[in-house]
């Protein structure tokens, strides 16, 4: 079954054994038994000498376990260790010998807040808990609490709170139940969707999402959308190995359930989450469609009016993020066997696809030297290569680069936003504006009844807002009055779409609000791979950076960026009496090369 593909490495089994799970006395068990310890003899570890120091805790943990003790607190582990008789360990060495047990899975022990206060003896106990809730239905069979709570997560992807209460008053482990909890959230096996009230403060919902457990398929038609390929980019991830498992697929699905809102769409406003699929919300314009099949993964950003308008710097940290995402979920999967050289090869090869929903076609980088627009051989949609190509980060240009968006007849009929006219008027003194304005069809006495009645310092953006909103203004429209007054008309239309800085002077209100939750939540992605030098252009030292890090063992990006952001907010400002505020957090993203705007676009509809 299994020659010839790479499928073969995986292979240390020479026998074929067949198990029946549902049979505890199975005697190929016993098979299956002999074969890990003959397998165990052979890894590289084995034989290996180590601290005598270490045996007495050993024989404890047995004997824990012998009476049926699965789980203590780290403080009991401490009362043990102290009553040593030859010597009991440090701090230091205790850590390192749990962290060891952890390593060779005798224990679960986690070095991380929430869950360092506990040790899991036997394993068991967590899997015990794990396939009360995740398992097929036939094991549910009998249990009605359990076959309902099935049922949900079958269709739905969720499983309530209290459904878990439920299932576990009738084991053991209820006792331990938020600790559990923890853990299986840690490992992404739940997920506990993100919610907020009016003021941005996260609060807690009675659910936790759990991807492995959706069968339903996407009957949305979310992909078949009106305008879909040219509101949308794509971009693959193709696995070195033969095929995905399914199992990498659940765990990526949790991690952007961790990240990002779930979207909501249709006249019911049904959760897009499906089996190894699902839509995300990053902005209120701004949607990320994850398609996991068996040989790739398709991620989509999809735009609510045209793909012209997505900006590269978000593009590009968003694939940055997932990215990294994928080759540390990828190392717990896909390896190869233990009697080989481990290699630093990326797991996962990406390509730039087509905007067809269906099959989309691979883009070749070498394209882009040659031409600006590129027609997809299986669909033949035109694509322009500049916009396709916004999951690669950029330089800020003084000219455009061929194929910009902007020169593109589809684009010039759009409908600038808010955002876009924020921008135009940073670029103008009023009396430019004012111009503008009537160079795009208003009268002198509409212009100066805003310059009358608007606060000066927000008077140009509200001049353009209102000749837009009174003429039906469109970028053609503003490109036509940019060259009526004498400005190169292509360029400037070109900042307006990538977000070129502001000023703080306009709305300096609002870069002053001290950051919620909420806030941290949604821009903590757009940090990327830019964690260190965004950390430091924070004003924090290179001490606590290797705390944080130090922390962050799984090296999550998202999750890292979060704690830098967390870190700075609630302990570094407040060690040093200083108020957080959005302001200091666009500088940083500027230091860093990205552009603030990024930050105005993606939290605009909190302000």
């Amino acid at each position: 079954m299994f020659a010839q593909t790479p499928l073969m490495q995986h292979l240390v089994i020479d026998d074929q054994i067949f198990v029946n799970a549902k049979d505890e006395h199975d005697p190929d068990m016993v098979k299956i038994k002999d074969v890990i310890m003959s397998e165990s003899k052979k890894q590289p570890t084995w034989g290996e000498s180590l601290p005598k120091c270490f045996i007495p805790l050993e024989l404890e943990f047995a004997s824990l376990i012998r009476r049926n003790i699965p789980l203590i607190t780290i403080e009991h582990l401490k009362k043990i260790n102290s009553k040593q008789p030859i010597r009991s360990l440090s701090e230091t060495e205790l850590k390192v010998f749990l962290k060891f047990q952890h390593s060779i899975g005798k224990i679960l022990y986690f070095d991380e807040h929430k869950l360092d206060k506990h040790i899991i003896l036997s394993p068991k106990l967590l899997i015990d808990a794990f396939k009360s809730i995740v398992t097929d239905r036939s094991f549910c069979q009998g249990d009605k609490d359990r076959e309902e709570l099935w049922d949900v997560m079958n269709t739905q992807g969720v499983v309530s709170k209290n459904d878990i209460q439920t299932v576990w008053k009738k084991n053991t482990f209820y006792n331990d139940k938020d600790y559990l909890l923890e853990v299986m959230t840690h490992l992404d096996i739940l997920v506990e969707p993100k919610r907020y009230d009016s003021d941005q403060k996260r609060i807690p919902v009675g659910f936790y999402y759990i991807p492995s457990m959706v069968q339903t398929e996407d009957d949305s038609g979310y992909l078949q959308s009106a305008g879909f390929k040219n509101r949308s980019i794509a971009i693959a991830f193709r696995s070195s190995s033969i095929m995905i498992p399914p199992a990498l697929s659940f765990r990526f699905i949790s991690y952007c359930l961790y990240v990002w809102a779930v979207k909501t769409y249709g006249q019911t406003n049904k959760e897009m989450l499906f089996h190894r699929s699902g839509v995300f919300t990053i902005d209120s314009s701004l949607d990320m469609c994850i398609t996991c099949e068996d040989k790739m993964i398709i991620a989509r950003l999809v735009h609510a009016k045209s793909n012209t308008l997505i900006l590269r710097d978000v593009a590009s940290s968003i694939y940055e993020c997932l990215s990294s995402a994928l080759e540390k979920i990828s190392k717990l999967y896909i390896r190869t066997s233990s009697d080989q050289t481990q290699t630093g090869d990326a797991s996962f090869m990406t390509r730039i696809c087509c905007n067809s929903p269906n099959n989309p076609c691979g883009f070749h980088a070498n394209v882009a030297n040659q031409d600006i627009v590129w027609i997809c051989p299986s669909h033949g949609i035109e694509h322009s290569i500049h916009t396709i190509t916004s999951w690669i980060a950029g330089k800020d240009e003084e000219k455009c680069n061929p194929g910009c968006p902007v020169t593109n007849e589809e684009f010039l009929k759009l409908t600038p936003s808010d955002l876009h006219l924020r921008r135009l008027s940073s670029l103008y003194s009023t009396f430019e504006a004012k111009e503008l304005a009537i160079n795009l069809g208003w009268s002198n006495r509409e212009v100066d009844t805003v310059l009358e009645t608007e606060d000066p310092r927000t008077s140009s953006f509200e001049i353009l807002r209102q000749c837009r909103d009174s003429k039906m203004v469109k970028f053609e429209d503003i490109k036509e009055a940019l060259e009526k007054i004498g400005k190169e008309s292509i360029h400037i239309l070109c900042k307006l779409v990538k977000g070129k800085s502001i000023s703080f002077d306009m709305e300096p209100e609002k870069w002053d609000l001290v950051p919620t939750e909420e806030h941290i939540d949604r821009l903590a992605p757009l940090v990327g791979k830019n964690s260190l030098p965004f950390l430091i252009e924070l004003d924090m030292d290179f001490h606590t950076w290797e705390q944080i890090s130090h922390r962050q063992n799984d090296r999550d990006l998202v999750r890292l960026n979060k704690d830098i952001l967390e870190e700075w907010r609630l302990k570094f400002c407040r060690m040093h009496s200083l108020k957080p505020t959005l302001r200091k957090i666009a500088h940083a993203f500027s230091n860093i090369g990205k552009n603030i705007k990024i930050v105005d676009n993606t939290l605009s509809d909190l302000f």
